[in-house]
């Protein structure tokens, strides 16, 4: 049996209380959508308990809380942003206790040094680059904010780039 077509009043009531339940799902839908994309790219910080060591290091953008383990080659994780620092060498000290101790094949280039300072010790930890760019990622510009992108003295006298 067909339905009956409704004209006039009775047609515009149907349509108009349809349309709001349907506007209010599409944007919880949508609100949703867009809370669980901005929660994946913020992570909640790590628990420092979940260390065996909790240290600060500075690679000159400010202090950073890192968490480690007993292995002195794991990464420093960012207990905040959970971003990874690769320890490549150490030198640190303790007391009388001095503690230098490096990877094979690293190169200035490939790498920074960072201030380090935990419960125990205190000193450098230089560690792997993970960027091209100096300092960080590609956030709409390449290079270092801090320096020039021809500074002669920073890439040498007879570097092709400087």
């Amino acid at each position: 049996m067909p339905l009956p077509i409704m004209r006039g009043k009775d047609a515009q009531r149907k349509d108009s209380t349809l349309r709001l339940p349907l506007i209010a799902v599409c944007t919880a839908v949508l609100s949703l959508a867009f809370a669980g994309s901005a929660s994946a790219h913020n992570p909640p910080p790590l628990d420092p308990a979940d260390f065996s060591f909790v240290a600060t290091i500075d690679c000159g953008d400010g202090p950073v809380e890192v968490g480690s383990t007993d292995d002195i080659y794991a990464p420093l994780i960012d207990l905040q942003t959970r971003r990874k620092y690769e320890p490549v060498a150490w030198d640190v000290s303790f007391g009388d206790f001095h503690f230098v101790d490096t990877q094979e094949g690293v190169t200035r280039r490939n790498s920074m040094e960072c201030s380090y300072v935990d419960e125990w010790v205190s000193g450098t930890v230089t560690v792997k680059r993970t960027c091209r760019y100096d300092r960080g990622g590609h956030h709409g510009h390449r290079g270092d904010r801090h320096h020039d992108r021809w500074d002669r003295n920073r890439h040498g006298s007879r570097s092709r780039r400087g």
